[in-house]
Formats: structure tokens, C-alpha cells, sequence
């Protein structure tokens, strides 16, 4: 895998429209469908390099295969992981883009939507990692992958730690953040709001993650 590539990853959560999934795949190099994700796929009549999970929600997979006839197959009946996790490890095990966009992995339930923010919080913090859907987009920040973000001025922002984050600092912000320790039972940033054109936020340690509302 090219270290600078974009890989596109389609969950089974709430689907996204056909328009963003189109978008999101013109730019990547590879797009996995997981499980259930594929029926997102077929919606927006954007063919997946690979489908792959226990494809217990998949259906039919002699509709899957005459619908995407190109598409690699890859059936991982392991119950010990997710299929989200086994679409990262398919990733690692061929060497990790420099950027993943995961579509389909929020709203719908609530427990998956946590579970996601929580696996991808384990992958290599030097990887850029965005959830994007109709409503919302979120980033992971890292030590080694800072958010810089343009052209969002009066837009709502929350910033949420996953366990315990050092050294938060931000540019941008209507509340400001100078050297800020979040955690759980600590402090978070909820509903703040970026005053300006450009956002700049950075920790020294720790997960956290940059939920940006798309609605006015």
C-alpha cells in the first residue's frame, strides 16, 4: 500500500447517499465494502475492489458476484472480531494508507457507532482518519496527525477525548484550548464552535476525535 494512498472503507451503519459514496471513491485507490456495506455500493453504482466480512447481511452471494463481477470476495467467519476489524487488518497486513475514509460507520446504532471510534482509535496514529455521512464529518486527532481545518467558520465543533489526552491545544476556536487534559471524567469540548476560516487543533498524547456538524 502507498503510504500517501486513500482507502475507502463502506460500513453497514446508516448508508451513506449516493453522491458522497460516489465522491469518496473517485478519490481513493482502493474502496472495501464490509458485510452489509456493499448494498451502499450497489445503490450508488460504485463497483468495491473488495467485499469482505462473514457476509452474514449480505444475501444472495450470486447476486453479489453477477452485480459486481470485478469485485474480490473475501468471507472471514471469525466472531472474534468485527468485520470492521477485519477490513483494518486486511489493511495493516498489506502496509496502512497514509488515509482512511469510513463511510456507513455512524448513526444507525449506537453501541457499532461507539465500537468504531473505539477500533480505529488502536490504528497507527501517524494514519489520518475521517467519518463522514450526510449530517456530520469526524477526524481523529493524534500526536503525529493534527487537525487543520478550512472554511468551517461559525460551525458547531465538539472535540472528545477516547481515555486520557495530553496537551490539547487549538487555533481558531471560539473557547480555546491552551494546553487542555481531556478525558472521560475530566474535561471534553462539547458544542464549541470555530470562529474562524481556519482551525488548528493538536494534542501531545492520547485519541481524540473532531465531530464537525454540517448542518446550520
Amino acid at each position: 500500500m502507498v503510504a500517501d494512498s486513500t482507502v475507502l472503507i463502506t460500513l453497514a451503519g446508516h448508508a451513506p447517499s449516493a453522491g458522497l459514496l460516489q465522491w469518496r471513491a473517485e478519490e481513493a485507490e482502493i474502496c472495501i465494502a464490509v458485510d452489509g456495506g456493499w448494498l451502499a455500493h450497489r445503490h450508488a453504482g460504485v463497483e468495491p475492489d473488495l467485499i469482505l466480512g462473514d457476509l452474514d447481511s449480505c444475501g444472495d452471494l450470486q447476486e453479489i458476484e453477477k452485480i459486481f463481477p470485478r469485485s474480490v470476495i473475501e468471507r472471514r467467519p471469525d466472531q472474534n472480531q468485527t468485520d470492521f476489524e477485519k477490513a483494518l487488518g486486511w489493511l495493516e497486513h498489506r502496509g496502512l494508507p497514509g488515509r482512511v475514509v469510513i463511510l456507513g460507520g455512524l448513526g444507525k446504532r449506537t453501541d457499532h457507532c461507539l465500537s468504531n471510534l473505539m477500533i480505529t482509535a488502536r490504528v497507527d496514529p501517524s494514519v489520518e482518519i475521517i467519518f463522514d455521512d450526510e449530517h456530520e464529518w469526524v477526524r481523529r486527532i493524534t500526536p503525529a496527525c493534527p487537525l487543520v481545518l478550512s472554511g468551517r467558520a461559525d460551525t458547531p465543533i465538539s472535540l472528545l477525548p477516547i481515555g486520557e489526552v495530553g496537551e490539547v491545544n487549538s487555533s481558531g476556536l471560539h473557547w480555546e484550548l491552551s494546553d487542555a487534559d481531556f478525558s472521560w471524567d475530566k474535561l471534553i469540548s462539547q458544542s464549541n464552535r470555530c470562529s474562524k476560516d481556519e482551525v488548528k487543533v493538536s494534542c501531545q498524547s492520547g485519541v481524540l476525535y473532531a465531530f464537525v456538524s454540517k448542518e446550520a
